[in-house]
């Protein structure tokens, strides 16, 4: 019997100092998390110009077998590809529904997916520090670094203009020339 006492003040003891050290813890991590106010930001060139690249991305690099998939590490969305479905949205308007235009969600996502790739390059290059071929967004299409799906445009062509050409903005909208992105999509 009284080994028995014995074993059960030991157990509430381990179980005390369990709830102590769980609600450490969790008073630690609140703390952590309290100091946190805004998401960080990224200083990536206008999303006004990349209403102009999107639709170049989706139809050059958005596709289901390419970067229109949720196991790229760079996702795009678009009519040609993977489709964003809002929680609140019926499935069905969502599934096999590459006839309908890209939606401006999908766009914000596809600039929040280009700008977050390489956050701090992205920074250093908009900023003049780098140059835009220290970007992956700008070497893989290029071939001038390993791409699964190979060679997607030269350096100095037409798609390699509007992509770069909007990195290199000058942070004003619309200060980016359209006609290489409209060009681009035409080709």
């Amino acid at each position: 019997m009284k080994r028995n006492v014995e074993r059960a003040r030991a157990s509430s003891r381990w179980g005390a100092l369990a709830v102590l050290s769980g609600v450490a813890t969790f008073a630690v991590a609140q703390g952590c998390v309290e100091g946190l106010t805004a998401a960080p930001t990224v200083d990536c060139p206008p999303f006004e110009d990349f209403k102009k690249v999107s639709p170049l991305l989706e139809q050059r690099c958005g596709t289901l077998d390419c970067h229109g998939n949720t196991a790229r590490p760079l996702r795009l969305y678009g009519q040609y590809g993977l489709r964003f479905n809002p929680d609140d949205e019926d499935e069905d308007l969502y599934t096999g529904n590459l006839g309908s235009p890209t939606t401006a969600e999908e766009v914000e996502r596809n600039y929040f997916a280009v700008c977050g790739l390489e956050p701090e390059k992205m920074e250093a290059v908009t900023s003049g520090q780098q140059p835009p071929d220290s970007l992956t967004l700008v070497r893989k299409p290029r071939l001038t670094e390993k791409h699964k799906g190979g060679r997607i445009w030269n350096e100095g062509k037409v798609e390699d203009r509007c992509v770069v050409g909007w990195i290199q903005a000058d942070y004003e909208e619309g200060a980016m020339p359209p006609e290489d992105c409209a060009d681009a999509l035409a080709d």
